[in-house]
């Protein structure tokens, strides 16, 4: 009996052993990440929880992030294994969890980037910006994807070949991209401000950006192997792993605010779905560079100083106070010297002699 949408002429590629002993291997990493990632997404909502009393949009979008990429991967190993049978209702769900774990994981690191952002509107116009762009693309896999599995026409399976490859260029791109992005503003916004304490994270992603593109190009080479659909039982470890990465990320940024934060106040993570870190020695947001600053500096008699800087030039919206902020307290002290009384009484001196 032909299932819905299914071509009657449907081939199921058996998989030879060696695609098989690939999947179990993957399979098997995917589960040892799942077990990792749970584990230190309960700790951070935990302390998100305890903080808060309440999961904030960073900790549900780990959690969606985390349920799809699991639920993916046992669909397509039984999948492979031939415990599930080929249908649209099969192929639709993968594209759904798909969809999940592009958007969310793509979300998260525009809101890490917003954590530096010096106006809410370029956070904002950025997220929704790459959510179309994404979204679009989504669009085209449910369109090809779909029925090339279902082996519906020819057509669509040459077309999926190329495109499927295609898609995969652009996230990659998208992601290297936004996480340069961060790169750039921890370097600009944090180090050449004096904030060196921020090196580690600076260097952290660095490094996992190398990862993160590394996985990127093992999952398109991974598209070429026998079997057409074993490079997606990849899809859940890369995303697991990018997962991973992210909250090490979170981690690592609320290290490095408690280390020094003076009031000792419990780190969270929740704000605006980035980890709370509240971040009080960091960089104010700031007005554009041709907006003039008036700095007034007033002078008192026990020699302290103190400064304020304003901006007198328009802007978009008022400044918040809502990425990372730096605070800079100077204190000058001075010696007077009586420079009259001093020649006054060397004159008197020679006058005696």
């Amino acid at each position: 009996m032909t299932r819905f949408l299914v071509s009657p002429e449907y081939h199921t590629p058996a998989p030879v052993p060696d695609d098989m002993y690939i999947a179990s291997i993957v399979w098997g990493f995917s589960i040892a990440s799942s077990i990792f990632t749970a584990v230190k997404a309960i700790r951070q909502s935990s302390v998100s929880w305890k903080r808060s009393k309440r999961l904030s949009p960073y900790i549900l979008m780990v959690w969606l992030e985390w349920l799809a990429s699991v639920l993916m991967g046992i669909f397509c190993w039984f999948f492979l294994r031939g415990t599930i049978r080929p249908s649209f209702q099969l192929f639709f769900g993968l594209v759904c969890m798909w969809v999940v774990q592009i958007q969310l994981l793509m979300q998260i690191i525009i809101n890490r980037i917003s954590l530096l952002s010096a106006r809410r509107s370029v956070a904002t116009r950025l997220k929704w910006t790459v959510a179309a762009i994404l979204g679009v693309i989504n669009i085209s896999v449910f369109i090809i994807w779909i029925p090339a599995r279902l082996q519906i026409s020819k057509t669509f399976i040459n077309i999926n070949e190329i495109w499927d490859r295609i898609e995969k260029v652009i996230f990659a791109l998208i992601d290297g991209s936004l996480n340069a992005y961060f790169i750039y503003l921890v370097r600009t916004k944090l180090i050449a401000n004096g904030l060196t304490k921020y090196m580690p994270l600076f260097w952290f992603n660095i490094f996992m950006v190398c990862i993160s593109m590394s996985l990127d190009i093992i999952l398109i080479g991974v598209m070429s192997l026998r079997n057409g659909f074993v490079y997606v039982q990849f899809h859940p470890l890369v995303y697991l792993i990018k997962l991973h990465i992210e909250m090490n990320n979170a981690d690592l940024i609320v290290k490095i605010v408690k280390a020094t934060n003076r009031k000792g106040q419990a780190q969270g993570y929740g704000i605006d779905c980035t980890p709370s870190t509240h971040l009080s020695d960091g960089i104010k947001s700031q007005a554009p560079l041709e907006h003039k600053s008036r700095v007034r500096s007033l002078f008192s008699a026990n020699q302290k100083t103190g400064v304020e800087i304003s901006s007198d030039g328009p802007s978009e919206e008022p400044i918040k106070l809502v990425g990372i902020r730096k605070t800079t307290s100077m204190t000058v002290q001075s010696k007077r010297y009586d420079e009259e009384a001093a020649s006054e009484s060397s004159s008197t001196r020679q006058l005696t002699t």
